[in-house]
């Protein structure tokens, strides 16, 4: 069947033709009008000709990089308004410093970017239904994740509630056992270093609440000294992963077998 025609036209700037290429193919089989330049400069001056529904733009390209293309752009009143989604699928990490507040829709870091994903943000963004085959709401699991830092915490909320998670996501300790009081989440994911209360001290109480014990727990942290690793587990955690270690991908898998 032929995909709907859509009115929105969709440009990605992406150095990496291949993949650019695949993100092309994909919209435009949902029906989107899509277009590609694989040139920072080229992609700065078809923003301002083709005037976009939406931008897809990696950090790093050739003649202009994304950070200066975003600076550009939030500068012009014209074209302040046009929603971007930053990319990063070359395993660059998205530096915040250069992203002018407000700046980006969505933020996609991913070595291997998935177009399925890709195509399922873009239809979010213009409120068409999901016919992905995502799992009904009655039918998510419920997950609390605990990090406080600010850019990890953006990124991989966004990717666990496009894998179909229903996701509480707490910025410290107080806010975390506040829901807990009152909430049995599938799983609970914590970091460790948090001001105020640790990832430890959370576990601890956890496991000493007869309503939560048997929830399944993962450690997400950068620390990864084998001390930490075996008080973690002593505490009662299943899993240690280490942020720095792991592709976002590789923690949606792990929360999900964490919740099995």
């Amino acid at each position: 069947m032929s995909p709907v025609p859509k009115k929105e036209k969709i440009l990605i700037i992406e150095g990496e033709t291949a993949f650019g290429g695949r993100v092309v193919d994909a919209l435009k089989k949902e029906g989107y009008m899509a277009s590609l330049a694989t040139d920072g400069t080229v992609g700065l001056k078809l923003i301002y000709d083709t005037l976009p529904h939406l931008i897809l733009v990696d950090v790093v390209l050739p003649g202009m990089d994304g950070y200066q293309i975003l600076e550009k752009k939030h500068a012009e009143p014209l074209l302040t308004k046009i929603p971007v989604f930053l990319l990063s699928t070359q395993g660059v990490p998205i530096n915040m410093a250069r992203v002018p507040q407000g700046a980006v829709k969505e933020f996609i870091l991913d070595l291997h970017a998935d177009t399925h994903e890709i195509i399922r943000r873009v239809n979010r963004q213009f409120g068409y239904p999901d016919v992905s085959g995502e799992e009904d709401s009655s039918e998510k699991k419920k997950l609390v994740w605990v990090e406080d830092d600010k850019l990890i915490g953006t990124i991989l909320s966004k990717k666990l509630i496009a894998s179909g998670f229903d996701l509480f996501h707490a910025k410290n300790g107080q806010e975390a056992l506040q829901y807990l009081s009152e909430n049995v989440p599938d799983a609970i994911v914590l970091d460790l270093l948090m001001p105020g209360m640790s990832g430890f001290d959370i576990l601890q109480k956890v496991k000493a609440d007869p309503r939560l014990k048997a929830v399944p727990s993962m450690i997400l942290s950068n620390l990864n000294k084998q001390s930490d690793i075996e008080r973690a587990k002593v505490l009662g955690a299943q899993k240690f992963l280490v942020k720095a270690a792991a592709s976002l991908d590789q923690i949606v898998q792990e929360v999900r077998d964490l919740c099995k």
